[in-house]
């Protein structure tokens, strides 16, 4: 199956700054796909590319088999809905969601019966003579959204669409998109620097770091295997530990050796990652001796922050104790409790960045 979207060899520079090189995407029909990373990486960038709001410098963009590159933003088939939501505050929700598809020449009556079905879709059927002002923030980012899908466009892009929104009115509209998405089948591509946000919407996740893509793959697959440190350290929260490589290609962890194979390496160091759910409290001989510092409160969990004892480590170690097992465990600050892990969840990365 041919994709919906293709972004071959991408780049983009300002100046003497480069804020995309060499990106190279495919997109499925009907896929939702999230850009995620830390501001600055080049995930706006680009979006305001493939809907033409920022020239290519080199590379091509391909939608449904034609090539999008050289055309302006007003011959793209997109709907575009901003982090500010964007709307005419001189014009009722009715018109701003109405605007666009009077543009195309529907008529009038065309025109109304969309708006109304649309005002249904997104839960405000008696807004339609407010103007923005009138309305929560909540509210105006579901009239951005209805005016953007009005259009019936091929590719819908989300630029940061809740993060202007308090918590629980960002949970609640982000359900009301994935439902949208799904119903419709539309195309479409968030931008988001929330890593929770991305792992509930999206069916894969692009991270990017430095203009560059670190990995492709869905929630599950770069949250569990994560491709490199940084990927590790940005989605979730993992431990560290640096660790050495010995002249037979084996490591060490609190002296105790691990059976992990080791792709061959003029590197004598290595990073070891383990995520604090994979980290569990023991008793056997085997586990490793810790110092219990802090308890964190997390609702489902609790976060304990633990030191090593008699083996080093350059950070804390965290572990996620689920809270029906800590009434068992005898958990407190200042306690010398074992930890155990499971060596098929510890990731090895190189140790230089």
């Amino acid at each position: 199956m041919q994709p919906f979207l293709t972004i071959d060899n991408l780049g983009k520079r300002f100046g003497d700054f480069t804020a995309l090189k060499e990106i190279a995407l495919s997109v499925n029909k009907g896929e939702f796909i999230c850009f995620l990373g830390p501001s600055g990486c080049g995930k706006t960038t680009l979006l305001r590319m493939i809907a033409g709001l920022e020239a290519c410098h080199q590379g091509e963009i391909w939608q449904d088999g034609v090539n999008i590159t050289p055309l302006p933003p007003e011959q793209r088939d997109f709907g575009i809905v901003f982090q500010s939501y964007a709307l005419f505050p001189n014009l009722s929700v009715s018109e701003n969601i109405g605007f666009g598809l009077k543009n195309q020449g529907k008529s009038r009556r065309e025109v109304a019966m969309s708006v109304a079905e649309w005002l249904e879709i997104i839960g405000l059927p008696d807004s339609g003579l407010k103007f923005p002002s009138q309305l929560s923030g909540g509210q105006q980012q579901r009239v951005a959204l209805a005016r953007a899908l009005a259009l019936s466009p091929g590719l819908l892009l989300l630029d940061e669409p809740l993060s202007a929104l308090d918590a629980k009115v960002r949970i609640k509209l982000r359900e009301t998109i994935c439902k949208l998405q799904r119903k419709l089948g539309i195309t479409t591509i968030m931008v988001t620097h929330d890593q929770e946000e991305a792992m509930v919407m999206a069916d894969r996740i692009v991270v990017m770091n430095y203009g560059h893509i670190e990995q492709i793959g869905t929630p599950e697959e770069v949250y569990r295997n994560p491709a490199s440190r940084f990927v590790a350290e940005f989605v979730g929260a993992m431990n560290f530990l640096e660790d050495d490589i010995n002249d037979n290609n084996q490591m060490f962890l609190a002296n105790q050796p691990l059976s992990l194979k080791v792709a061959d390496t003029a590197e004598r160091k290595v990073i070891l990652g383990i995520r604090p759910e994979d980290l569990s409290f023991g008793k056997t001989e085997s586990a490793l001796p810790v110092n219990v510092e802090s308890l964190e409160f997390q609702g489902s969990f609790v976060r304990a922050e633990c030191s090593p004892v008699g083996w080093t480590s350059n950070h804390p170690i965290k572990v996620d104790v689920p809270i029906h097992q800590l009434a068992d465990l005898e958990l407190k600050p200042g306690n010398l409790n074992r930890l155990s892990l499971s060596e098929q969840h510890i990731h090895v990365f190189p140790a230089a960045l």
